[in-house]
C-alpha cells in the first residue's frame, strides 16, 4: 500500500512537473512572439536583450568601434551577410535566456560568412575548431562539413556557450574561454584566486588577444546601440524569419534543387554552406535543407511532381588497377570534373575499393534505348549464360552474334565479369 501511495505521489509530482513545463515553454513562446510582433525592425529586438557592461573605461571600446566605423561600408556587409541568420540566430539566443551580445559573436568569428577559409583550420559562422566540432557533434567528411550548416552550428555554438556560462558563472569569462579555450581560462582564474585576487574579467591576467576579442564584441554591440554617435547608418533587417527548413530523404543534385526552387547556386550555397559536393547525400538520418520562405512551397510542389531521376551522379567503386583518367573516359567526363567532384588532389592516385562520385550515363536517347531494351527482352527468347573462368564479355558477344554493349544493356553490367555470373543474352 505504502509503495502505491508512493507511486501515486510520483505520478502525480511527474504530472505537474509536466504540465508546469509545458506552461514555462508556452509563455517563454508567448513572450518570444510579444517580442516578434513589438519590433519591426530586428535590431530593436536585439538591442532589448544585451545584458553585459562595457568596462568601466570605455577607451578601448571606443577606439575599436572607431576601426569598425571608418569603414561603414565594410561594417554594412557583414551586417549584409547576417541578413539570412541573424533572426534564426535571436530567436535560439531568446529562448535559451542568454544576453544577445551572444549573437553578435559571428561579426568577430566570421563576418557572417560560413564559407570563408581561415588558415587555423576553423569553419563556419561559430569557426569551430575540427576537434572541437567533433566533441560537439558535428559531423565532418566528404560529403558535408556541419561546421559550416548554419543550424548545426548554431546550436552546438550555443550548447557550448551554455556550458562555459555554467563552468566560469560569468559570461565574458565564458565567451573568453570561447576564443582561448576552457583550460587556459581555468588556469588563469586559479591563479588569481589563488593569490587572493580578483576573479573579475577585466582584472584577470589573461592574453591580450583574448581580453581584445572580448572588447571587440562589446565594440560591436555599443556601435548598435550607439549608432548616431560614431556616425554610421546601420541597415535595418525584418523581424521576421528569412530560411525555412525543409528535410530531404533521398540523394538529390543540387543542381535540381536549384532548379526546382528557383533560386540561385550563389542563394543556395549561402543557406547551405555544409555540402562540399554537387549531390546531397543522405545516410541513415534525413539532411536538413535551408531555402528562403518564398521558395519553399515552390520547391516542395515542383519536387512532388517531378519524375526524373533525382541525382546525375553515382557512386563507383574503383577497381584494381584503375586510374582515374580510364573512369573519367569511360563516364564521359574529364579527369579535372572527378577530381573537383571528389576532393581528389592531382597527385593522388586512387586506391582499390575506394567511392568517388561519377556521372550517370543519360544519353538524350536514354529512356529510348531503356523502352528499346524492354521490347527486346519481350519480342526475343532468352538464354542464360553462366560465366566460366577466363571469359570475356568480348568472346561471349562473338559467341552469340551479339555486341558487347549490347549485352551490358541487357543486363545492367559493365566491362567485369565474375565466375558464376549469369547473363540474359537475348536471340530471335
Amino acid at each position: 500500500m505504502i509503495l502505491k501511495r508512493k507511486s501515486i505521489v510520483l505520478l502525480i509530482s511527474l504530472a505537474l512537473g509536466f504540465c508546469s513545463f509545458i506552461a514555462l515553454n508556452a509563455f517563454a513562446d508567448t513572450l518570444v512572439q510579444d517580442k516578434i510582433q513589438y519590433h519591426a525592425n530586428l535590431w530593436g529586438r536585439i538591442q532589448n536583450g544585451f545584458a553585459l557592461a562595457l568596462p568601466p573605461d570605455s577607451k578601448t571600446i571606443r577606439k575599436i568601434g572607431a576601426s569598425y566605423t571608418q569603414n561603414p561600408e565594410l561594417f554594412n556587409r557583414i551586417i549584409a551577410n547576417s541578413e539570412r541568420y541573424l533572426f534564426h540566430i535571436v530567436e535560439e539566443v531568446e529562448r535559451r535566456g542568454m544576453p544577445m551580445e551572444v549573437a553578435l559573436m559571428p561579426v568577430i568569428e566570421s563576418a557572417y560568412n560560413p564559407l570563408i577559409k581561415s588558415n587555423s583550420q576553423t569553419a563556419g559562422l561559430w569557426q569551430f575548431q575540427p576537434e572541437t566540432a567533433k566533441i560537439l557533434g558535428l559531423a565532418q567528411n566528404v560529403w558535408h562539413d556541419d561546421r559550416r550548416d548554419v543550424i548545426a552550428s548554431t546550436r552546438a555554438a550555443l550548447d557550448y556557450l551554455q556550458y562555459l556560462h555554467a563552468k566560469f558563472d560569468n559570461w565574458k569569462l565564458a565567451i573568453a574561454a570561447y576564443n582561448l579555450g576552457e583550460g587556459a581560462v581555468s588556469k588563469v582564474l586559479s591563479r588569481s584566486l589563488h593569490k587572493g585576487r580578483s576573479s573579475n574579467f577585466y582584472d584577470l591576467n589573461l592574453p591580450s588577444d583574448t581580453k581584445h576579442y572580448v572588447y571587440k564584441l562589446l565594440a560591436v554591440k555599443d556601435i548598435i546601440v550607439n549608432s548616431k554617435k560614431y556616425g554610421i547608418q546601420i541597415r535595418p533587417i525584418a523581424n521576421r524569419p528569412y530560411f525555412d527548413e525543409i528535410k530531404i530523404h533521398e540523394h538529390i543534385d543540387i543542381s535540381l534543387v536549384t532548379r526546382l526552387a528557383n533560386i540561385s547556386e550563389a542563394e543556395f550555397n549561402a543557406l547551405n554552406p555544409a555540402y562540399n559536393r554537387y549531390v546531397i547525400k543522405v545516410t541513415d538520418e534525413p539532411r536538413t535543407l535551408l531555402l528562403p520562405k518564398r521558395n519553399k512551397d515552390i520547391f516542395l510542389k515542383n519536387l512532388e511532381t517531378y519524375q526524373d531521376p533525382r541525382i546525375s551522379w553515382q557512386i563507383y567503386h574503383v577497381k584494381k588497377g584503375e586510374s582515374i583518367n580510364e573512369i573519367a573516359a569511360r563516364h564521359q567526363t574529364t579527369v579535372k570534373q572527378l577530381q573537383t567532384i571528389n576532393g581528389i588532389a592531382r597527385s593522388k592516385n586512387l586506391t582499390l575499393g575506394q567511392k568517388i562520385l561519377v556521372p550517370q550515363i543519360v544519353s538524350e536517347n536514354y529512356s529510348d534505348a531503356a523502352a528499346l531494351k524492354k521490347k527486346q527482352l519481350q519480342n526475343y527468347q532468352s538464354n542464360v549464360y553462366v560465366v566460366k573462368k577466363g571469359d570475356t564479355l568480348y568472346e561471349i558477344a562473338k559467341r552469340y552474334g551479339t555486341t558487347v554493349n549490347q549485352i551490358k544493356l541487357w543486363n545492367n553490367s559493365d566491362e567485369n565479369l565474375s565466375v558464376g555470373q549469369k547473363l540474359v543474352i537475348a536471340r530471335s
